[in-house]
């Protein structure tokens, strides 16, 4: 039994560690063609068991698409839209027609999310931190998928020291307290996520 620990270690920091941040499945050429850059970042799916995951990864999916050059639309504009077709989160959102969401948005460009995972775990000996992300750029008119991908971003650290642990596991819950008063739970883990599912995002000039 002595030896299993270090052998689990090892093989969840392998794991940690092997996995890659980034997975882009599709990217169309049709998306440099377009004219319009503006982008309605709808409200993203959330399969996680965190309330504020889906707020969190749509304001940041947001900011990656103004850093390669698009235009997004206020949420807020975006959302009053919906809510006059029906929709208040986004797991509604499969019931419409991208064509009639685009047609009352008045743009093209939809951005949809679904966010896998939003997890936060301190076992004391073991403190593992975890955001996936999908994300997936439909063209309006045509129905047609121009981007789609895939991004995590984790941290997982392993103490073997009893209190090292200790001291680690009340650490880490003053950060989840501190990031939950903040509104920025899994900050840095969250920024990755939404930056590797955007990063093969094409630039707009």
């Amino acid at each position: 039994m002595a030896k299993a620990a270090p052998l689990l270690c090892a093989g969840l920091l392998a794991l940690a560690c092997g996995c890659a941040g980034k997975s882009v499945t599709l990217v169309s050429p049709a998306l440099r063609e377009l004219a319009d850059p503006r982008v309605a970042v709808l409200p993203f799916d959330n399969q996680s068991t965190d309330f504020s995951a889906a707020d969190v990864l749509r304001r940041l999916a947001a900011e990656g698409f103004q850093k390669r050059g698009y235009a997004t639309l206020p949420f807020e504009q975006v959302d009053a839209a919906l809510t006059g077709l029906g929709i208040s989160e986004g797991g509604q959102l499969p019931a419409v027609k991208p064509e009639e969401i685009g047609r009352a948005l008045g743009t093209d460009l939809l951005c949809y999310g679904d966010v896998r995972d939003f997890t936060f775990q301190n076992l004391g000996f073991i403190v593992r931190k975890n955001v996936a992300l999908d994300v997936k750029v439909l063209s309006a008119a045509s129905g047609e998928t121009l981007y789609e991908a895939s991004g995590t971003g984790r941290d997982l650290k392993i103490y073997t020291d009893k209190d090292e642990a200790k001291a680690a596991f009340v650490g880490q819950l003053a950060v989840k307290l501190a990031q939950n008063l903040l509104k920025t739970p899994l900050k840095k883990e969250a920024e990755a996520a939404a930056w590797n599912a955007l990063n093969g995002l094409p630039r707009r000039q």
